[in-house]
């Protein structure tokens, strides 16, 4: 399955995007051990606190911080 991942600051209201990356991952669980290891490799103009992973066609299917923290 196609993921997005969405690295972005969040401060009040307002959120910018920092990176987006597509990553193939089988589940969600999957990709969100892969966007923890793209936090620690990729090189983005400053460090994000959020990430975001979406479906291929935009559902976001976890939201959180960018520790990758699993949603319980």
């Amino acid at each position: 399955m196609n993921f997005v991942i969405e690295f972005y600051r969040s401060r009040d209201a307002d959120e910018a995007t920092l990176d987006k990356v597509s990553l193939e991952a089988p589940n969600l669980r999957a990709a969100l051990q892969g966007a923890t290891a793209l936090f620690h490799t990729l090189a983005m103009p400053q460090i994000p606190d959020r990430l975001r992973i979406c479906d291929d066609s935009g559902s976001e299917l976890y939201a959180g911080p960018a520790d990758g923290a699993y949603p319980v």
